[in-house]
């Protein structure tokens, strides 16, 4: 179990990112654009990078059996 620790935390984070750049009005580092806006693009990847964190727990349980 303690090896899927890591991807899952990882996923928890990308998660808290995905909805911080979902929420307009807040000042979102790293964009070319307006800064105060709501970034979809970036949410999307965050979300995608969520996923594949979640992907890389499965996998690290599997092979812990």
């Amino acid at each position: 179990m303690q090896r899927a620790a890591l991807p899952v935390a990882l996923a928890i984070v990308f998660l808290i990112l995905m909805v911080f750049y979902l929420v307009p009005g807040i000042n979102h580092p790293f964009v070319s654009a307006n800064p105060l806006a709501s970034h979809t693009k970036h949410a999307i990847l965050f979300a995608g990078l969520a996923v594949l964190s979640l992907v890389w727990a499965r996998f690290n349980t599997n092979s812990a059996r």
